[in-house]
């Protein structure tokens, strides 16, 4: 669709170019870091769509005709649509308003796509339409708050319940006797007009680390109604179980290079979640919604779970992990290399002990017996890359980097030759040479290497059956 309006854009939004080495890959992209309210994404998506040469139509769900299309203060709701493929996808952020890197990542990926960034770029754009929705929560977005404020639309006033404002969480709402936002009914009325292949959904979480660990989490990997749960099992024969599962799995694979970031599987407390009423589960129990789906069109759908909103005390890292993950997701169905990922192999995602489901339809559901835990792999080897990596980012100063490269080169030697005892004796040393050049780190290395060094000391205090050396990842 052609846009009815043209954006004038009256400011470039720079991206601040930090030490690192990913923000300095990414210092000619529009699209910055800091966090983006609602008026600046409507003016890079015009930037964007300017830029495209037509290979990018953005569009408000007013202007296509869906009256609902609107935020519950009258924002307009908009969709970037890329791509020329028979298979569609649906891609968004920022349902929740203060979980805002939904956005950058969304829009960065439109910016790779138009730019056709590399071959994997081209090969997206060739096989797949995506409808990317950068702010899916204007109103929220806005507030730096998590869902919406439902309002009286005669009045214009905020609706009030026993004189409180009422506030709905929009991934709660995509469920029977929900729909009380009226942008909810809005975009599942987009919904059903798309009919997507497959959904990704961006969010945040708070700061975790791995399960009896000092080693930071910075993104999990979630699947609303989780695998061998109550409901994902029953639907279309299992299939999204395996598809779901395959979606996360080649996501795990894409960031297992990139050192600084590591990942899990999303759970809440200690339990996995069987959310019905999220979006990403309506879309796969084929919600129909006031007789709208009457086809019960239905799709695979899985989420990614930011943790905090800063790494290392940036902003860009955390954008970038999003990139990188989304594009392994929307370059793995373009390719068909989705599809051929080993579901199974979602059993080597890390996750603690898992005793219930999370529903909100029936409370926790336990689990008997409880889902042992899935451990994180910590090997010699894998602290040596670590450091490697580290050094590339530029996050040491006055010789850290090559000191500790030595010390990790000899412990991965050692390793390699199944000579576990040296390295039980050396991995202490290691230790106290991160506590000797603490200061020429930054904080967010010293915890990663800390709490993977500390890891390994334990494991190896372990009877000997009980270890295990393959590569981390």
């Amino acid at each position: 669709m052609v846009r009815k309006h043209i954006l004038l854009i009256v400011t470039t939004i720079f991206l601040v170019i930090s030490s690192s080495g990913i923000a300095k890959a990414v210092s000619d992209s529009i699209v910055g870091s800091d966090v983006i309210k609602y008026d600046e994404m409507v003016q890079i998506l015009g930037q964007l769509e300017e830029k495209s040469d037509g290979s990018l139509d953005v569009f408000t769900l007013r202007e296509i005709g869906i009256e609902e299309g609107r935020s519950e203060t009258g924002k307009d709701l908009y969709i970037a649509k890329v791509g020329n493929g028979d298979k569609k996808v649906w891609v968004q952020g920022r349902i929740h308003g203060n979980e805002p890197y939904g956005t950058n990542a969304t829009l960065r990926l439109i910016e790779n796509l138009i730019n056709e960034k590399d071959g994997s770029y081209k090969k997206i754009m060739d096989e797949l339409t995506i409808y990317f929705i950068p702010m899916y929560n204007v109103d929220g977005a806005e507030r730096n708050q998590r869902g919406t404020i439902l309002y009286d639309h005669e009045t214009g006033e905020p609706k009030l319940v026993d004189g409180r404002q009422v506030t709905v969480d929009l991934n709660r709402d995509w469920v029977e006797g929900g729909f009380q936002a009226i942008e909810s009914i809005g975009y599942y009325k987009f919904w059903t007009q798309v009919k997507p292949e497959f959904m990704m959904d961006i969010h945040h979480q708070g700061n975790k680390n791995f399960w009896g660990t000092s080693i930071p989490v910075t993104l999990s990997l979630g699947i609303s109604l989780n695998p061998g749960g109550p409901t994902l099992p029953n639907i279309k024969g299992g299939l999204y179980e395996d598809l779901t599962r395959q979606a996360m799995v080649t996501v795990f694979d894409a960031l297992k290079p990139y050192k600084e970031f590591t990942v899990d599987q999303y759970i809440t407390g200690s339990n996995v979640i069987d959310i019905r009423g999220g979006v990403s589960s309506g879309m796969m129990l084929g919600i129909n919604y006031e007789g709208l789906n009457p086809d019960g069109h239905s799709n695979p759908a899985v989420f990614l779970e930011t943790s905090g909103q800063f790494l290392d005390g940036e902003r860009e890292p955390l954008v970038q992990q999003n990139v990188i993950a989304t594009h392994a997701f929307l370059y793995g169905l373009a390719s068909g290399d989705l599809h051929k990922a080993d579901p199974e192999r979602w059993n080597e995602v890390p996750i603690r002990p898992i005793s219930g489901f999370n529903t909100d339809y029936q409370g926790v559901i336990p689990i008997n017996p409880p889902r042992p835990e899935i451990p994180v792999k910590v090997t010699a080897a894998h602290i040596k890359e670590t450091v490697e990596r580290y050094e590339e980012l530029g996050k040491f100063t006055n010789g850290a980097a090559q000191a500790l490269k030595v010390h990790a080169a000899a412990l991965s030697h050692y390793e390699a030759k199944g000579q576990m005892d040296k390295v039980a004796k050396h991995i202490t040393a290691f230790n106290q040479l991160l506590e000797h050049h603490k200061d020429n780190m930054t904080s967010g290395t010293y915890q990663m290497l800390k709490g993977n060094s500390d890891y390994l000391i334990n494991l190896l205090k372990q009877p000997k059956s009980n270890l295990s050396v393959p590569n981390a990842g």
